[in-house]
């Protein structure tokens, strides 16, 4: 058994002070009263002791009960079935320094995620898998349909991953859609696509004439979404040195033309998503699939919250009055 938030158990401490603190004011009022004399009967005579002893055992056990739910208890495991019918995506993300850049708000790599993110919110029924690169590509999350933990990995993906020390810095777009033929595979019956997300400063052009001919041959379109301005030059300083970080869409041009897909801009809204969206829709193929998923440590606060909740109505709700 374990807890989401094993700390809140903590407050089972103050419950406990509490009811402590309640039963022994309660006593002193009930001195207190004593020293009235002849009219205390009168004062309490249509309340039952009993009565106001169990609703105080059922509040405060609703309370601690209420604690535990939201401390989240966890144990036993379960499966989780999803399906849907789509194709395969993998969005391959550029994650260079030249990404840094803040001709798009507030820089090139922030306004990725976000187009990301709008990928994931207007293609639920799609399988998508995130590949961060710069010099070298690394696979961050492979074909999910759970896009809420594709969501998290997203927001680790910055240059930072790709330290310039150990020479893992630069743009190697060619490279990234290579390795992402391997990580799709080539499944018959899947539609399969990648989506490079770039301001397309390629050091490799040739590589990416390679790519695109491998993606052709494996009938794997790409699609390129460029994030930059050509109009703004934007300065970087760089190992200690200026450097404008130019925006070249022409490595996308190349890869989509030579496999079928589309390149776009970057808009301010998710116009450029959509029309990717749309184009992928047309022409990859969208067949159903299922995804099972074994989750150790299941939810279990709903164990304690009816119970807790049951408790504390009864508590409210019951009279304190003795019957005639």
């Amino acid at each position: 058994m374990s807890w989401a938030n094993a700390l809140l158990l903590l407050l089972l401490v103050l419950v406990a002070v509490l009811a402590v603190a309640r039963y022994a004011w309660a006593a002193r009022v009930r001195r207190a009263y004593a020293g009235i004399g002849a009219g205390v009967e009168l004062l309490t005579t249509t309340i039952g002791t009993r009565r106001e002893t169990l609703r105080l055992i059922l509040c405060w056990s609703g309370l601690a009960l209420g604690v535990i739910a939201l401390a989240g208890p966890r144990w036993g495991s379960s499966t989780d079935t999803r399906s849907a019918s789509g194709a395969d995506v993998l969005l391959v993300l550029d994650c260079s320094r030249s990404m840094l850049a803040t001709d798009l708000y507030p820089t090139r790599i922030d306004a990725a995620r976000r187009k990301a993110l709008d990928l994931v919110r207007l293609a639920p029924e799609t399988r998508l898998a995130l590949m961060p690169f710069a010099a070298v590509p690394v696979l961050r999350c492979p074909l999910t349909g759970d896009h809420l933990a594709l969501a998290e990995m997203l927001t680790d993906c910055s240059p930072d991953l790709f330290p310039v020390e150990s020479g893992y810095q630069g743009t190697a777009i060619g490279a990234a859609v290579s390795e992402g033929l391997g990580v799709l595979g080539r499944q018959v019956e899947r539609g399969q696509a990648i989506l490079v997300m770039s301001d397309g400063s390629d050091d490799f052009a040739d590589q990416t004439k390679k790519a695109a001919e491998a993606a052709k041959a494996a009938g794997v379109p790409v699609y390129g979404l460029f994030l930059g301005d050509t109009e703004r030059k934007v300065t970087l300083r760089i190992d200690g040195k200026d450097e404008v970080m130019d925006a070249d869409r022409s490595s996308l041009d190349t890869l989509a033309k030579g496999t079928g897909g589309i390149s776009v801009n970057a808009t301010a809204d998710d116009k450029d998503v959509k029309a990717i969206l749309e184009h992928l829709t047309k022409t990859v193929a969208q067949r159903p699939w299922e995804e099972r998923r074994q989750i150790v440590a299941s939810e279990r606060f709903q164990w304690a919250l009816l119970p807790a909740i049951a408790l504390l109505a009864a508590g409210v709700l019951l009279s304190t009055r003795r019957k005639a």
